[in-house]
């Protein structure tokens, strides 16, 4: 029986880097760990640092996949390289992410928002209805910012059935504009309600996974929050090791029977879409 595939886009550190080793560890065999990298050095060193840590342990069945998930070209690329390779793909798992300080405002919606659209795009013919799923890596902090916003804005992000991918980017120009200083259609929080463009980003991409598992319910989709854990992306500030994040990433594939479509996550536990 060959193995079942599993792809991490942002795997070469982090999060990323623990899901994919604990995958590896625990399934063995049975699984293909897919280390999405833009670097394939930064990959290579990923795969070594496993093997440092873990020598008894050969990694063999974690392989890389080179992927920007900026870059509709370097998704596609790897679509058709895992396409080719592996064939179908039994889990999708939306990591890769950036907190918008050192890269800036718009790369974080390019990379939190679309890049996770993009990608979605790609492989979702590569995922096998009934049986394959996704998880995107989304953040408590994505809650937060519908208890700030205003209630016209807030009505458009709860009612995200009607969010195509269109709305999300007039709605980031929007939010740009009104923090470049410039005329917005909506009045947006300040920065500090909403930690930056990164708040904003996850509510983004909470609402846009939860129309995706309406429109695409054959492809169980899931959402997670790891919680605050110590990576780059914070600073290493976080208060949890990044392999109890990586623990809650994979809860839908390690207790899939306590999960549904459309949820989202936190240890375990449902997760409500607004917090006060």
């Amino acid at each position: 029986m060959a193995p079942l595939t599993y792809l991490i886009t942002g795997a070469n550190k982090g999060l990323g880097y623990e899901a994919a080793r604990i995958l590896a560890e625990r399934f063995g065999n049975a699984v293909a760990v897919l280390l999405g990298t833009r670097s394939v050095e930064n990959g290579k060193a990923a795969i070594a640092k496993m093997k440092q840590a873990n020598p008894s342990f050969d990694y063999a069945n974690v392989h890389l996949v080179e992927i920007d998930v900026t870059k509709k070209e370097s998704i596609l690329a790897a679509a058709e390289h895992v396409k080719t390779s592996f064939g179908n793909l039994h889990c999708l798992i939306n990591n890769a992410g950036v907190g918008g300080q050192p890269e800036g405002a718009e790369m974080c919606f390019n990379v939190n928002v679309f890049g996770v659209y993009d990608t979605l795009t790609a492989f979702h013919p590569l995922l096998v209805p009934g049986q394959s799923s996704n998880i995107v890596v989304g953040s408590m902090v994505g809650s937060m910012p519908l208890s700030a916003i205003t209630a016209d804005l807030q009505a458009i992000f709860l009612d995200f059935n009607a969010l195509d991918i269109d709305a999300h980017h007039r709605l980031v120009d929007d939010w740009l504009a009104s923090a470049q200083g410039k005329p917005s259609k909506y009045t947006w929080p300040e920065m500090a309600e909403t930690y930056g463009p990164y708040g904003v980003s996850k509510t983004m991409v909470l609402a846009l996974a939860r129309k995706w598992a309406i429109d695409h319910p054959q492809v169980k989709k899931t959402m997670v929050c790891p919680g605050y854990c110590a990576t780059d992306l914070n600073g290493f500030a976080g208060t949890l090791p990044p392999s109890e994040g990586a623990e809650r990433i994979l809860f839908p594939i390690f207790h899939p029977e306590l999960t549904e479509n459309g949820g989202f996550y936190r240890e375990g536990t449902a997760y409500p879409f607004i917090l006060p």
